[in-house]
């Protein structure tokens, strides 16, 4: 299975502004790395100089890790909220933009809380207004204090606590999908979603204030507010 072009310009446009999380990666990343729900991330990870000893994705498809990677890297079958990985068997966790796809994320950090070694640390990468995608195994978002709470009930320590974008950036995010949902691109709309007539009548101007604003709110985002942020960049520590 691999990614459609317009799925991969998508990653690739969150990588390029989520570049925090590659430093962050690198800083924390050791040992043996699992990579949940993580897909072929790992090819992305070896291009920004991320070290590790061995890499383990953890997904519950067939999906590969890719064509491009060594020996050291491997696929794990399994539910990222029910893994079948021994308790403190890893030293890292990476768990980027997958608890929105979830019906049970309290139970995916528990599980990141119980696979990490004591003094271990785990990278998460969460999202605050994110658009629907990857439709129907999208579930929601998650406010800061969401997620300072479900990491102090894991038994998790924060180390790092970053918000990556904002209200602005938020704006210029849902207009580019305002384009991909209504084309109904694969994953981002529903046939069960219907259109109201007024909806086709507006379409041009909708579609023209949306190519205008877009680079506005970009434009904006330099001094953005950090209420409504894309994502969360979490660094976690296991105590111990």
């Amino acid at each position: 299975m691999s990614k459609s072009p317009m799925i991969r310009a998508l990653y690739r446009a969150r990588d390029l502004r989520s570049r925090s999380m590659f430093d962050a990666i690198r800083r924390f990343a050791r040992g043996h790395v699992l990579d949940v729900g993580g897909w072929d991330f790992v090819e992305t990870a070896v291009g920004q100089g991320v070290q590790f000893d061995a890499w383990t994705v953890l997904e519950p498809s067939d999906r590969s890790p890719g064509q491009n990677v060594d020996s050291r890297v491997h696929l794990v079958r399994s539910d990222g909220c029910r893994m079948g990985i021994a308790d403190g068997s890893v030293d890292t966790v990476l768990c980027i933009q997958v608890l929105e796809h979830v019906f049970e994320p309290i139970e995916m950090v528990r599980e990141i809380s119980r696979v990490l070694r004591p003094g271990g640390h785990a990278v998460l990468l969460i999202p605050q207004t994110s658009t629907t995608h990857l439709a129907p195994d999208y579930h929601g978002n998650f406010s800061r204090y969401w997620i300072e709470r479900v990491i102090e009930e894991a038994g998790l320590e924060g180390s790092e606590h970053q918000a990556l974008g904002g209200v602005w950036s938020s704006m210029a995010s849902h207009l580019v999908y305002f384009f991909l949902q209504s084309a109904r691109f694969g994953g981002m709309s529903d046939a069960r979603i219907r259109r109201p007539w007024s909806f086709y009548l507006l379409w041009p101007w909708m579609a023209l204030f949306a190519l205008v604003a877009l680079p506005i709110a970009l434009f904006f985002s330099l001094g953005d507010l950090e209420e409504e942020p894309n994502n969360h960049l979490v660094v976690v520590r296991k105590p111990g």
